[in-house]
């Protein structure tokens, strides 16, 4: 649990963060890279939720991680539009953020099935 949530607040803080404060790396700037973070940052954050919460249904599980990666989501993409100097929200990041957050869940559970 306590990892799930530090993975959490490392969302918050990388995605709330102004682009000055992140170190640049030139690889970011290529077209849809940020697309690819995005769906890697939410499907770890779907992983470790699936996986701290073994013991409760099935379905209730993976339907609260992906309530709560959307609301995740787009609270942050909501954020950074109308508050966060120098970046955007974007509708594409928060579907990149679903896109990897139903990846993590199915790997999580593939994995749990064996």
């Amino acid at each position: 649990m306590i990892l799930a949530v530090l993975w959490t607040a490392f969302i918050v803080y990388g995605l709330l963060s102004e682009p000055s404060g992140i170190p640049r790396f030139p690889w970011l700037a290529k077209p849809g890279v940020d697309k690819v973070i995005h769906t890697i940052l939410f499907g770890v954050e779907a992983s470790l939720l699936v996986f701290t919460f073994p013991n409760i249904s099935g379905k209730l599980v993976v339907f609260s991680t992906l309530i709560w990666c959307f609301l995740l989501g787009a609270f942050l993409e909501a954020v950074q539009y109308y508050w966060v100097s120098g970046r955007t929200g974007d509708v594409f990041d928060l579907l990149a953020d679903m896109v990897g957050a139903m990846i993590g869940v199915g790997v999580i559970k593939l994995i749990m099935k064996k």
